[in-house]
């Protein structure tokens, strides 16, 4: 049940309804979202309801087992354990048809492959995102063995909590039930502005852009000129981030209308100079999680290889959306481009530390030559880094990708352009984002002059304008599939 249907407004306007009257009600509450969370995933996914309960279920019955006095010295055992179970869930679900297509590359087919094959496997929607969370719950209660579990019910919630569920952002443990124990004001226009951007991010301009020219050029490249290739690479640029911001943007309005804050997600990714800032702006929740659970203990910075570590953290969170060659490649390729970042900032830090040493305080230190070139330099590097290896992930297949590759540079080529109009979205998605903190504290301005029947009318103005602009039908939200 998207947050783009009308399915979803009649059961979130019910939802709320009863939120606020429930919020004061201390046992009552936590159970009502609970009841709320479980109903909204049956409605959209009912047969793999039972999948989530059964995450919820495993992490809670680690973090009580790890709590108990007696088995304090089977924590570890306890943990690996765990993590292997959700592990093993997961890969199962995302990689079992990959494990049957190596069978047969390798030639191993008839009886032995009949024995794994299974009917089609349909991937659960937000496995991903509430196996992270249950994961973080049981990994931060290994690490901090004073904190007290909490109860089934709350971890329930915890893992199945419906505006996340889906598609993030992936939340932690200890922030969430500290605002579940304490209701949080609501900012209901910022919450309003939120869910109208969300809406319009993705109804309006990354629906279209798929329409007019992305699903064109992913499709069959060579129709398209090389400008009209161009166009639909960065056109998948821009969808992709107007796709997943938008419904970060709306998840976060929507836990924000029934107290909770659930984070930022994305923090104007497009706007940066280098790679590593990109990833520290993009998906931060899923970032943050790699960087906590995966790149951490394998050292980090401390011990080992930083950069190995980063380059390794990086081609797994590739390998997390799917088992293929291209997300491997897309993995390895950012990780590298992260390391790369690392050497460079590294190399000034021992500059500078250099200068210190030799009695120049930071004030003093030399004006490096030519610095805004450099940093227009690595925005345009780093801009055009990211959006040609996005084509790796919208291809189908890694022979389609380098095909769409190929015809971007093929300038001799004749074939179809793009309409202005994607031109112009692509133009505002990656330059727009410097007015976007400007434009939502206009509209909040603009709201908290109206009366509650204005603010009514204004909610309905924009609802019915998105729905006009955009194209018929809504696609579904790109990062459901992972």
């Amino acid at each position: 049940m998207p947050f783009t249907s009308l399915d979803f407004a009649i059961f979130f306007g019910f939802v709320l309804v009863l939120n606020w009257r429930l919020r004061a009600r201390g046992g009552t509450y936590p159970t009502f979202l609970l009841i709320a969370s479980l109903v909204f995933y049956f409605l959209g996914a009912p047969k793999f309801l039972p999948l989530l309960v059964v995450v919820a279920t495993a992490n809670y019955a680690a973090v009580r087992l790890m709590a108990d006095p007696s088995l304090a010295y089977h924590r570890k055992l306890i943990l690996v354990c765990d993590i292997a179970f959700c592990l093993t869930l997961l890969g199962f679900f995302k990689y079992f048809e990959f494990f049957l297509t190596t069978l047969e590359s390798i030639g191993i087919t008839g009886p032995l492959e009949s024995l794994f094959r299974l009917p089609q496997i349909v991937y659960p929607v937000g496995l991903s995102f509430f196996t992270f969370q249950g994961l973080s719950l049981a990994i931060d209660s290994y690490r901090d063995p004073n904190k007290p579990p909490p109860s089934y019910r709350d971890t329930l919630l915890f893992v199945s909590f419906f505006p996340t569920v889906l598609s993030g952002p992936i939340q932690r443990a200890e922030p969430f039930f500290a605002q579940l124990r304490t209701r949080q004001e609501t900012d209901l226009n910022l919450a309003i502005v939120l869910i109208i951007t969300g809406l319009f991010k993705k109804v309006a301009l990354s629906s279209y852009l798929s329409e007019q020219i992305v699903r064109g050029v992913f499709q069959v490249p060579e129709g398209y000129s090389a400008l009209g290739t161009l166009a639909g690479i960065y056109g998948y640029s821009a969808q992709i981030y107007l796709d997943f911001s938008g419904y970060s943007d709306m998840a976060q309005g929507v836990a924000m209308l029934l107290g909770f804050d659930v984070g930022q997600n994305f923090n104007s990714p497009y706007l940066v100079t280098n790679i590593r800032d990109f990833w520290r702006r993009w998906h931060i929740s899923l970032s943050n999680w790699l960087k906590d659970y995966l790149y951490i203990p394998l050292g980090g910075s401390r011990r080992g290889s930083k950069f190995l570590n980063v380059i390794i953290t990086q081609t797994l969170g590739g390998l997390w959306h799917g088992a293929h060659l291209r997300y491997l490649v897309w993995g390895l390729g950012h990780g590298l481009a992260v390391a790369f970042t690392h050497v460079v900032f590294d190399a000034r830090l021992r500059r500078e530390r250099a200068w210190k040493a030799i009695g120049f305080k930071r004030w003093q230190l030399p004006e490096p030559k030519y610095e805004g070139l450099k940093k227009w330099g690595g925005f345009l590097f780093t801009i055009n880094f990211v959006s040609f290896m996005w084509i790796l992930f919208r291809a189908d297949t890694f022979e389609q990708a380098l095909n769409v590759a190929k015809a971007a540079f093929d300038l001799t080529k004749p074939g179809q352009g793009a309409p202005i109009m994607v031109w112009v979205i692509v133009f505002l998605t990656f330059f727009g984002q410097w007015v976007g903190d400007g434009f939502q504290k206009a509209m909040i301005i603009i709201q908290e002059r109206l009366s509650i029947p204005g603010l009514s009318l204004w909610c309905a103005f924009w609802v019915i304008m998105i729905i006009k602009i955009g194209p018929d039908g809504v696609l579904p939200f790109i990062y459901f599939q992972y």
